[in-house]
């Protein structure tokens, strides 16, 4: 096989080994402690403070913010999350995701064949009422393998020739955003567009800037999970997806205009670039979840009106 065909192919193999790992590593602690998320989501939601922390601590344990969404909006379809708990579960979650950025950002992909070597031990030997457990920490090493192969792979590039073109091609913040968001859309997984994000700024493949507006374009792309698991539920399950796109829009707007100057001074930091493309997805998804959290409040009776209007429920 031509030695490109075979770079290619390894490079795809990664991807899918991590988008593999993601879905069944999310499967596995939803499986296990589904039904007590979704009650203690039910609990902690009649505060929205509350419901987008419970959303964020969610998405940090299963790493899927479209998970997390999906279920937020098929719980509120069967009246078990009331809309607006689900709306702030979903701005919350958001936050949730940045936890893959940090965890490549301090190298803690190295990590990822011990764990899945003790999970897949304990799966097999361990005491078995507890062997269950020992599934999503195996899928976890998996994830965090899969992005060390992904970061072993996409080292050469950064000497290809052809790599100023290929990023001339994106050095425009809108082509970049839009790069971000299909791509995350074609693979349903914000994490692995964060997680190549910040490998290949550390690689030297993209440029900080780039991989920032990567990073918000996959906010947008991400909404395509909840746009397709509502389109089977009922009006109100529709809209709270359109509405959860609707903020991610609006954070899309934060960051090009007031975050600006708390972005110049991150990346005039002294920190990695690594790092600062961690920290830049961080501070732009908690400011964008506190500005929606703001507005709830002032906006809910006229949003609530919407997902309840008669000519909706009748439709």
């Amino acid at each position: 096989m031509d030695v490109q065909w075979n770079w290619v192919f390894s490079v795809a193999a990664a991807i899918m080994l991590f988008l593999h790992g993601l879905a069944a590593f999310s499967d596995e602690v939803t499986r296990l402690g589904g039904e007590r998320m979704r009650a203690l989501l039910h609990r902690v939601t009649r505060s929205d403070w509350l419901g987008a922390t419970m959303g964020a601590l969610a998405t940090t344990v299963v790493q899927s913010s479209s998970a997390v969404t999906s279920m937020a909006v098929g719980l509120a379809d069967k009246h078990t999350l009331s809309p607006r708990g689900a709306t702030a579960v979903m701005i919350g979650a958001n936050v949730g995701t940045t936890l893959t950025a940090w965890l490549v950002a301090f190298k803690v992909v190295g990590l990822g064949p011990v764990c899945l070597t003790v999970g897949g031990l304990w799966s097999l030997i361990g005491p078995r009422p507890w062997r269950a457990w020992g599934k999503p920490l195996f899928y976890f090493g998996l994830i965090f393998l899969a992005l060390d192969l992904i970061s072993q792979a996409l080292a050469p590039l950064a000497q290809h020739p052809q790599l100023p073109h290929w990023q001339a091609n994106l050095a425009e913040p809108a082509l970049a955003l839009l790069f971000g968001a299909l791509l995350t859309a074609v693979v349903q997984s914000s994490s692995v567009v964060s997680g190549l994000a910040v490998i290949s700024v550390s690689q030297g493949v993209l440029p900080i800037e780039m991989a920032l507006w990567m990073l918000v374009g996959s906010n947008v792309g991400t909404t395509s999970t909840a746009l397709l698991a509502s389109s089977a539920l009922g009006s109100v399950a529709r809209k709270l997806a359109w509405l959860n796109t609707a903020f991610k829009v609006l954070g899309v707007l934060l960051f090009a205009t007031v975050l600006q100057p708390v972005i110049s001074l991150i990346m005039a930091s002294s920190l990695t670039a690594a790092h600062q493309v961690a920290l830049v997805h961080t501070v732009f998804n908690v400011a964008a979840a506190v500005v929606a959290l703001l507005i709830i409040p002032r906006a809910w009776p006229h949003l609530e009106g919407w997902l309840h209007s008669p000519a909706e429920s009748q439709a």
